[in-house]
């Protein structure tokens, strides 16, 4: 059993969100629930910690765009702290880099109200309509993702029936 994990914190206007373990597409939409509940409250600072983030899946990074998109929109800033290589190589070589700030020299982060973000398991169409929007994501960020996810959202689309 994965025993990944969302952490997340909202104070004031700052939010802070820890990926223990695997960021995938089963959690990401734990992140996107965060964020959508504490954006509208006024949140505009977001820490990504990525120190016990073990793997990152286009999934997850999609939605993590997402999310720097939305706080870029509202003028906020979105960091992501203790990126290790392989993470780091993977936000460089899909332009997220130009989205937010990385972070890769070992920052603590020490949060008292850090809590597991639980949602409950998406369904299947729900999970595709999540890895859909995280992948066009990706492609709009940089339109050299095209030839890297055009197959991913094709087969999403079809399987969603979104396809003609």
């Amino acid at each position: 059993m994965d025993s990944s994990q969302i952490l997340v914190c909202a104070e004031d206007k700052k939010a802070t969100v820890k990926v223990v373990g695997k960021g995938s597409f089963q959690n990401a939409h734990q992140l996107k629930s965060f964020y959508l509940n504490v954006i509208p409250n006024g949140t505009d600072s977001f820490d990504v910690d990525l120190k016990e983030c073990t793997y990152l899946d286009s999934t997850f990074l999609g939605t993590l765009a997402m999310l720097g998109s939305s706080v870029r929109k509202k003028g906020g800033q979105l960091i992501v702290l203790n990126a290790n290589a392989r993470n780091l190589e993977l936000m460089q070589n899909l332009g997220l880099d130009r989205l937010f700030t990385i972070e890769v020299q070992t920052i603590e982060i020490a949060i008292d109200c850090l809590k597991v973000q639980n949602e409950p398991a998406l369904n299947k169409t729900e999970t595709g309509q999540q890895m859909l929007e995280a992948h066009e994501m990706l492609i709009e960020v940089d339109s050299k993702n095209l030839s890297k996810f055009k197959d991913v959202v094709a087969y999403l689309k079809d399987d969603l029936g979104l396809n003609p």
